[in-house]
């Protein structure tokens, strides 16, 4: 969930701010990178003394992709169970709302969630499984008067004031998109277009054998990149 909609909110040009902790956090990077979109994390500790450590090459690809990090500490400053607290307060602070997405009882999320209610901003929410720990808090939340979301789009109503349009699927997105496909799948989607085209032409340009194509063909038809018709015929979704 965490990539998924840090995908989509990202598609509307919204940048996206976490904390960059192991878990939901790098997931939330994680998927705006995949997006090309915008991220900014907050650090609980200093930019020379990344925590967690495990995280340094994330730390890397948001500076890459041209995302930023911050950080209200001396560089080599080591993060506490202050700090982390310290570092919500930021994240709420930068940020028009925040989405909750798990968090146990007496969470950092909850801590994050209060501030964020103290300054008149929207705390939204995805439902959670009642026999799951980590979704106390939001559904808690929830209780309280948070407003539940099932996708981006739930989101973005609430800002209608705003006129937050998505992001047009220019050539350069759809190759992007093209890229998320597995390389051993690259060649036989790139010869499927919006005309159907049939299966003894795809064997024919790729010489592979009927055993791997038809593979190939079930596995992007099942990731929901092509459609099947009749007659063995195939064209992109």
């Amino acid at each position: 969930m965490a990539i998924k909609f840090a995908k989509e909110l990202s598609q509307y040009g919204l940048n996206i701010i976490s904390g960059m902790a192991v878990g939901v956090d790098s997931y939330v990077h994680e998927g705006v990178i995949e997006a090309n979109g915008s991220t900014i994390a907050v650090l609980p500790s200093g930019l020379k003394n990344v925590y967690p450590k495990e995280n340094k090459k994330l730390f890397e690809k948001i500076i890459a992709s041209n995302g930023l990090i911050i950080s209200e500490y001396e560089d080599y400053f080591s993060a506490t169970s202050e700090s982390f607290l310290e570092r919500n307060r930021i994240v709420s602070g930068l940020s028009i709302g925040i989405l909750v997405i798990e968090g146990a009882y007496r969470s950092g999320t909850s801590v994050t969630a209060k501030l964020t209610i103290e300054n008149n901003k929207k705390v939204f929410c995805i439902p959670s499984s009642l026999k799951n720990p980590k979704g106390y808090t939001p559904n808690n939340l929830i209780r309280k008067g948070g407003i539940l979301v099932t996708c981006a789009e739930d989101i973005i109503e609430e800002y209608a004031e705003l006129d937050i349009i998505k992001r047009q699927e220019t050539d350069y997105y759809v190759k992007e998109e093209i890229v998320g496909i597995k390389p051993e799948y690259q060649e036989i989607y790139e010869m499927i277009e919006d005309e159907p085209i049939d299966i003894n032409e795809i064997l024919k340009k790729t010489q592979m054998s009927l055993e791997q194509v038809n593979y190939q063909l079930m596995m992007l038809e099942l990731d929901g990149y092509i459609i099947s018709l009749p007659g063995k015929n195939y064209r992109r979704k």
